[in-house]
C-alpha cells in the first residue's frame, strides 16, 4: 500500500497535520468494546506503518465510553442529537484524514482488514468501500431475523429499485475518501444512514467494491431495532424511488378517473331504466382528485430525491420545470377552478328556473367538483413546487441540480 507514513500518537497531533486515515466509529454506551476496538486499531496502524486517527463520536453516553477513550489519547467529539447517522455526521465533520473508515465499537468487526480496505481506495482505485458479510459466510453472528429475513429483503429491494448489486447494504464497515463524502452527502439521522450512503454512490456512478467480512460476536447491548429500523429503512428507500410509489398508483387512479367522467358525460353507461350516471361520477371524482394528488407528491418526491441525487440530468425534469412556471400553473389551475364553478352556477340558476341542462345529465356536477378541487391543488401545489425551483438567471436549472464542484 502507498504512501503511508509512520503512525504517529494521538497526543501529539496538531490542527494542521492531515493523516492519511481517519477511523470513525459512533459509540453510545459502548464500554465493553470501545477499548478493545481502539487497542485492536492502534496496533494494526503500528504494524501496518498507517498515518492514522481514531475519531469517537459519543452519541450521549452515561456509562465509561467518554472516559476509556479520553484515556487512550483518541479524538473524542459529542453528538447530542441521538442517532447512528448523527452520531457519522458529527465524526465525519471532526475527522481530519484523507480517507474514512467506518467502523462500530463493539468488536465485531476485523480491524486487521483495514489495510485492505486503503489497498481498494488507493491501488485499485474504488472510490466506495463497503464489507459484506454474506460474501464469505461471515453472517453467522447476526440476529436470526436480521440475518435471514431483514438484511436479504432489503438489500434485494434496494438492488431492484436502484439497479445496484449489493450483497449486504446494511454493513456497517466502509471506507472513501473525503472527496466521496462530500460528494454523495448524506443526511440521514438513524440506521437509513448505511442505505444512503450506498443508495448516493450508486447514483452518483462512482465506483464500488464489496470485501468479504466475518462478524464477531458483538460485546455489549445492541442498538437495533428490528421493527422500527426495518420500516424506517423500507420507508426512506421508497421516498427515494417515487416512481415506485406515486407515478404508477397516480397515473392509473386519473386515468380511470377521467374515463369514468368522460362516459358519464356521454351517456355512455346503460342499466336499462336504471340510472347510475351521478354515483359513478362521484367515483370518478373520487379517483380522479386522489390521482392528481398523488401525482403531485409524485413530483415533489422526484424533485427532493432528484436534488438529493445530484443527477447531472433528468430530461423530463429540467424540461417541466422549464414549461411549468408558477404563472402557467396558477393559470391553469385558477381556469379548471373557475371552469367548475361557472359549471355549478349554471347548473344552479337553471335548478332555480325549474330548467334541465345538459339533458338531465347528473354526472355534470361530480365533474364540476373534480374541477374545482384539481384546480384549487394544482394552484397551491405551484406555489409550493416554485419554491423548489428556484431559477439561476443565466440557466433554466433549478438550483438544487447543481451537484459538488469536486469529486
Amino acid at each position: 500500500m502507498p504512501g503511508n507514513k509512520v503512525a504517529e500518537s494521538e497526543h501529539t497531533d496538531t490542527t494542521n497535520h492531515t493523516p492519511l486515515v481517519s477511523v470513525v466509529m459512533p459509540c453510545l454506551n459502548e464500554e465493553a468494546g470501545l477499548g478493545i476496538c481502539i487497542e485492536k486499531i492502534k496496533r494494526v496502524f503500528e504494524r501496518e506503518n498507517i498515518d492514522g486517527e481514531i475519531v469517537v463520536s459519543d452519541n450521549g453516553s452515561t456509562d465509561r465510553s467518554v472516559e476509556i477513550a479520553e484515556s487512550m489519547g483518541v479524538r473524542v467529539c459529542h453528538q447530542p442529537l441521538r442517532g447512528y447517522g448523527n452520531a457519522y455526521l458529527k465524526g465525519f465533520a471532526e475527522a481530519r484524514g484523507k480517507y474514512f473508515i467506518m467502523v462500530d465499537a463493539d468488536d465485531t468487526y476485523d480491524f486487521d482488514l483495514i489495510p485492505e480496505f486503503l489497498k481498494q481506495l488507493i491501488d485499485e482505485k474504488k472510490e466506495f468501500v463497503t464489507g459484506s458479510r454474506y460474501l464469505g459466510g461471515g453472517h453467522a453472528h447476526i440476529k436470526f431475523l436480521h440475518r435471514v429475513f431483514g438484511n436479504p429483503l432489503l438489500t434485494a429491494i434496494l438492488n431492484m429499485f436502484f439497479h445496484t448489486e449489493y450483497t449486504d447494504v446494511y454493513c456497517g464497515y466502509r471506507a472513501f475518501s473525503r472527496e466521496t463524502y462530500a460528494l454523495i452527502r448524506p443526511v440521514s439521522p438513524g440506521m437509513e444512514f448505511n442505505l444512503e450512503l450506498a443508495i448516493n454512490a450508486r447514483l452518483t456512478n462512482i465506483s464500488v467494491a464489496e470485501i468479504p467480512i466475518v462478524l464477531a460476536p458483538r460485546l455489549g447491548e445492541s442498538k437495533l431495532h428490528t421493527l422500527k429500523d426495518g420500516w424506517r429503512s423500507l420507508r426512506f428507500m421508497l421516498l427515494y424511488s417515487p416512481n415506485h410509489v406515486f407515478l404508477l398508483p397516480g397515473v392509473s387512479m386519473l386515468v380511470v378517473g377521467m374515463a369514468v367522467h368522460a362516459m358519464t358525460l356521454m351517456n355512455l353507461w346503460h342499466f336499462g331504466d336504471i340510472r347510475v350516471e351521478e354515483e359513478l361520477a362521484i367515483v370518478g371524482t373520487i379517483f380522479s382528485v386522489i390521482g392528481v394528488e398523488v401525482l403531485s407528491l409524485w413530483l415533489h418526491a422526484k424533485t427532493y430525491s432528484f436534488g438529493r441525487r445530484f443527477e447531472k440530468e433528468n430530461t423530463f425534469l429540467l424540461s417541466f420545470y422549464r414549461l411549468f412556471t408558477l404563472e402557467m400553473g396558477l393559470i391553469l389551475g385558477s381556469v379548471m377552478t373557475l371552469s367548475g364553478i361557472v359549471i355549478v352556477g349554471v347548473i344552479f340558476a337553471a335548478w332555480l328556473r325549474h330548467e334541465v341542462l345538459f339533458g338531465g345529465n347528473p354526472a355534470w356536477m361530480p365533474f364540476a367538483a373534480t374541477l374545482i378541487m384539481v384546480g384549487t391543488m394544482t394552484c397551491f401545489s405551484s406555489l409550493f413546487i416554485s419554491a423548489m425551483s428556484i431559477t439561476r438567471s443565466f440557466e433554466p436549472r433549478p438550483l438544487w441540480v447543481q451537484g459538488p464542484t469536486t469529486k
